[in-house]
């Protein structure tokens, strides 16, 4: 490690303990770990920079949930579209009302089997048929089927993914029942107690009491096998209202 380097994280490392996240973030963007400058960028609250750098690094996900936190919907499906992720591009533009473009987009995407991918993608389409004044029933009946597919998905992202969409179709019909019946499925999988958090919030905001919810991480158990992880991408989504980990990114390795 070159003297240059090692100054650069140490600076970082200063930064990130003083609370000036901008300049900890301008350390990793000369050290060219862009997951991390991103990271820091987020924490200092510049949510244009952190956006443009996680794109920049490949992580389509947390690039979309800063821009829809700018209110730029448009940028957000961009980011999934060119990491040629149709259904995800256009479940952005459905959450922010642009019905056209996201039927565009839903009717060129591809079939994709019978994974948790494919079921993504039929309730981005039950829930462009709802938005554009169909009936809820389309809508209500696949949530049966997530909520069986959640405990089955290993892989984080996807597992967050389905979680996340399942959720938020339940709270476009009103079905808060369904929303909580998808948060408990997904926390009671191997590995769900990361979902703790973001159900608190939930439960808070929809129903007005998170008396009833888990205190802590539920008992590991023997369960369902579980899926390949055919989701990518790096961040946990938890501790953070944009999805990415508690950790400072500090020291972090690059190339996640």
């Amino acid at each position: 490690m070159s003297r240059r380097i090692r100054l650069l994280l140490k600076a970082a490392r200063c930064y990130s303990e003083a609370q000036a996240h901008a300049e900890a973030a301008r350390c990793y963007d000369l050290l060219g770990w862009q997951w991390s400058a991103a990271d820091a960028y987020q924490r200092a609250g510049d949510l244009e920079h952190a956006a443009r750098t996680y794109r920049q690094a490949g992580h389509p996900e947390q690039a979309a949930r800063c821009y829809r936190l700018l209110g730029r919907p448009e940028l957000a499906a961009r980011c999934w579209q060119e990491r040629g992720r149709r259904p995800e591009a256009a479940w952005e533009l459905l959450l922010a009302g642009d019905i056209t473009s996201a039927r565009r987009l839903l009717a060129a995407a591809d079939t994709v089997g019978n994974g948790p991918q494919q079921l993504r993608l039929e309730l981005a389409r039950a829930l462009a048929d709802r938005l554009g004044g169909g009936p809820a029933g389309p809508l209500l009946a696949l949530l049966p089927r997530i909520e069986a597919r959640l405990p089955s998905l290993a892989a984080r992202t996807e597992r967050r993914l389905t979680l996340d969409w399942g959720v938020e179709a339940a709270d476009r019909i009103e079905r808060f029942d369904w929303g909580a019946r998808l948060f408990r499925a997904a926390y009671d999988a191997q590995g769900g107690a990361d979902v703790l958090d973001r159900w608190r919030e939930w439960a808070g905001e929809r129903l007005g009491s998170t008396a009833w919810l888990p205190s802590g991480p539920p008992v590991e158990a023997s369960g369902p096998p579980v899926e390949a992880d055919v989701g990518k991408g790096a961040g946990t989504g938890v501790g953070s209202p944009l999805g990415t980990g508690p950790g400072t990114g500090v020291g972090r390795a690059e190339g996640r």
